[in-house]
């Protein structure tokens, strides 16, 4: 009887936005992991501020002023709870929580990052999740208590129940996960659920590492999968001993290794995202990488945090945390052009789309639509975040010139509509 007034609900709602123009079916945030609350991982659970930080309000304040509506925030189990299931440690709790509410004044959504590779640390070592002094009945029990304290959080985006889940085996890890996500469901029905893959979750080796975990099952059906890309040489991070000639990189390359886990998505019908990727400052030709990659995410529907950003990074060159001076890092170029995704797109529809330029884009009043050599498109509108529609006028021929000296500063989305339904979809900055 709930399933079918589900089914029934979902069908006026879906009646009523298809009938909407200006609303769109979903907006997925995108954003920046905020680390610090990891650090130290050999010293468990350590001194806050000596061996571990957690972000501070003014570098929420920054990533908010650039748009981004979401942060990964890394934490560790041991800190949350000093013994295996043992009570959880209320200063630790507390702070997560006042970061959750800090978060929650700028409307940005957090996701809670269990980062520890799949094991607990105690008396100097590692135990891995599904051993004997590691039970399965251990994780569950750490979720159980850590669900029932933040469930009445609203800006939690997800639980992000492991952290690349290292090793531990094919069927160890979907049978940890699932338990995991049914104690969940007990006590948080509201909240996603983020699953992680083996293998450092590398999209490269999804289907033949992970395709397991397309079992899991939600009955919330807010199952979120994450996966992880970087684009050097070994895919996870090391930058610094890989230059971008010496890999052989060009402006495709994040797409390539992209494309076998959104493959696998559409395959399957998941949702999915990228909980880490990343490219260093040290030379500008990443950037274009890094766009072309985002596109195409956008383009299929599936969100990504960058890696990373936080207080103690000092000359990491991934880091997109700014300097002391306040100045933006070159990857900020980029990142603050993708703050959500319209996605409006059903899965499985990305398709090559012609190159139409917009100018000048960050844009203080006319902005310039060439559509190259398609000519395809006839109308365009303009939609805020929350998909109302601004802006709507017809176009002709190859440029167009619209004015938006009368938008307030912001991310906006522009959508061009051709006769036959297609449509092309760019994100604009307004200064």
């Amino acid at each position: 009887m709930i399933m079918k007034q589900a089914f029934i609900l979902f069908s006026i709602l879906f009646l009523f936005f298809s009938a909407t123009a200006a609303t769109l079916r979903d907006t997925l945030p995108y954003g920046v992991n905020l680390a610090g609350a990891e650090f130290g991982q050999t010293n468990m659970p350590g001194v806050y501020q000596t061996d571990y930080t957690y972000p501070t309000g003014a570098e929420v304040n920054y990533f908010a002023s650039k748009g981004l509506g979401l942060i990964r925030l890394p934490f560790r189990w041991e800190r949350v709870q000093h013994q295996l299931n043992g009570p959880l440690d209320t200063t630790e709790l507390l702070r997560i929580g006042s970061f959750l509410d800090t978060c929650a004044a700028k409307n940005m959504q957090v996701i809670l990052d269990m980062h520890n590779y799949g094991a607990y640390r105690m008396n100097d070592s590692n135990y891995k999740i599904g051993t004997t002094l590691v039970p399965q009945s251990s994780f569950v029990d750490v979720w159980v208590k850590l669900a029932t304290y933040f469930k009445n959080k609203t800006n939690i985006y997800g639980y992000d129940i492991m952290n690349q889940p290292l090793d531990l085996g094919y069927y160890v890890w979907i049978l940890a996960a699932q338990e995991v996500l049914y104690a969940i469901r007990d006590i948080d029905k509201s909240k996603n659920i983020i699953v992680e893959g083996e293998k450092y979750s590398l999209t490269e080796c999804w289907e033949q590492c992970n395709d397991i975990l397309r079992k899991i099952y939600d009955p919330s059906n807010k199952l979120i999968y994450e996966a992880h890309i970087f684009f050097d040489k070994d895919g996870v991070g090391n930058y610094p001993q890989y230059s971008f000639d010496s890999i052989g990189a060009d402006v495709e390359a994040g797409v390539r290794r992209a494309k076998p886990f959104v493959e696998w998505l559409k395959k399957n019908n998941k949702r999915g995202m990228i909980g880490s990727y990343g490219i260093p400052d040290t030379d500008s030709r990443w950037l274009s990488l890094m766009d072309n990659f985002l596109q195409y995410l956008s383009a299929n529907c599936v969100n990504a945090t960058y890696w990373a950003a936080g207080p103690w990074w000092k000359n990491y060159a991934l880091s997109v945390e700014p300097d002391s001076t306040g100045a933006d890092k070159m990857q900020m170029q980029v990142l603050q052009k993708y703050p959500y995704t319209p996605c409006d797109t059903p899965k499985g529809s990305y398709q090559v789309i012609p190159q139409i330029y917009f100018y000048p884009n960050p844009v203080r009043s006319l902005l310039t639509i060439d559509q190259g050599n398609c000519n395809n498109y006839q109308s365009a509108e303009v939609i805020d975040a929350v998909g109302r529609r601004v802006y709507t006028g017809t176009i002709t021929g190859n440029k167009n010139v619209i004015n938006l000296s009368t938008l307030p500063p912001g991310v906006w989305i522009i959508i061009l509509r051709a006769a036959d339904g297609s449509r092309y979809t760019q994100k604009i900055v307004k200064q």
